[in-house]
């Protein structure tokens, strides 16, 4: 009897999944289970039927920048949630996930605040870089079919064993690239993505991939970083300066060296970050009737500042404020949320813009 990923996989590959390399809709399992094929091109791609995901990337035409985008992130990932899911059962992950629902409605998150919970059973959600997961489960506590696409198998893996444990069959995870998603038209009810198309080698083409696979009327809700924010202008621009990379363009590789952190299992920096100015949002979202923009984002540590951090840290825990626990399966770490101030400025300030736009009939 097959389980209930098996399953899933099976009914994703005739109806959901399209072929990376033609296009073609519609994949097939081969017959020893080991990989999905391409009726049209004769394309495979592996299955892992002990995980339960597959590896949906064509190859890459990217090169040296796809190459350096797995890298980098799969590092961060080693960095961040490495470990953290040994010995997790089902109550254990409910509650973890609970907290994570918690902590992003206390940050006014775009999990929250933008994705209509209350809303999602029976929808189908896709999530574009999903980390390890956490957000895509918060959906699936809400009733939603989630599918999860990453270019890194680390986080593909991960997000599926989350899956797995939570609500088998409910969500599935992809190793995929988000400007060629191995998804058919008119899939989906939503696509979610937070903080990761900024990342792309190729940002405009990855929403035009989001635009293609919504159903009409379906809705985008992302998150992009913003220009006109306390980060860019008092934190990555000096630093830019002071270290030269500002010449070093085009900017968005200089601002990508500059943010999310520093390799440790590798020498791959973070190749590539975006920003956008409001009018610069409009642009990108043309094809999409633009809902809501909101900004958001901005704590007193994003100033340049030495030990900026501790002090923010010091004042808000002698405020009342706790290192929150859903912060770990998040940010690999309980995090501190922002105090009213700090939401406040975050509002005019912040390096986020979460946008919610609807795919035209």
């Amino acid at each position: 009897m097959l389980s209930e990923t098996e399953q899933r996989v099976r009914r994703d590959a005739g109806e959901r999944l399209r072929c990376p390399a033609c296009h073609h809709d519609g994949l097939t399992i081969a017959g020893d289970g080991a990989s999905l094929v391409c009726s049209s091109c004769g394309a495979g791609y592996p299955l892992d039927g002990e995980g339960g995901f597959a590896s949906l990337l064509s190859d890459f035409t990217g090169g040296e920048v796809k190459g350096d985008i797995q890298a980098w992130w799969g590092d961060l990932y080693r960095q961040l949630y490495e470990g953290h899911e040994e010995g997790v059962d089902q109550a254990e992950l409910n509650r973890r996930i609970a907290d994570v629902e918690d902590l992003f409605r206390l940050r006014e998150h775009l999990c929250t605040e933008e994705m209509p919970l209350d809303d999602l059973a029976g929808k189908t959600v896709l999530e574009i870089g999903p980390g390890a997961g956490a957000h895509s489960c918060v959906f699936l506590r809400h009733g939603a079919e989630v599918t999860a696409a990453d270019i890194t198998i680390e986080r593909a893996a991960a997000t599926m064993r989350k899956f797995s444990i939570l609500a088998p069959g409910r969500g599935q995870a992809y190793q995929a690239d988000a400007e060629n998603l191995p998804f058919q038209d008119n899939s989906f009810d939503f696509v979610y993505s937070n903080g990761v198309l900024h990342h792309s080698d190729d940002t405009n083409r990855c929403i035009a991939e989001v635009n293609r696979v919504l159903k009409p009327g379906g809705r985008a809700v992302l998150m992009l970083y913003a220009r006109h924010s306390s980060v860019y202008w008092c934190n990555v621009l000096p630093r830019a300066l002071l270290t030269l990379e500002f010449f070093r363009w085009p900017e968005a590789n200089w601002v990508g060296r500059l943010t999310e952190g520093k390799p440790k299992f590798g020498d791959v920096r973070n190749p590539v970050t975006r920003v956008y100015s409001a009018k610069e949002i409009h642009e990108v979202m043309a094809a999409f009737e633009m809902k809501s923009l909101r900004k958001s984002s901005f704590q007193f540590d994003n100033v340049t500042i030495p030990r900026m951090t501790q002090i923010r840290d010091w004042w808000l825990e002698k405020t009342g404020t706790k290192p929150h626990p859903g912060g770990i399966p998040i940010y690999g770490k309980k995090f501190l949320p922002e105090s009213k101030l700090e939401l406040a400025i975050g509002r005019h300030f912040g390096f986020c813009w979460n946008i919610v736009a609807e795919k035209r009939s």
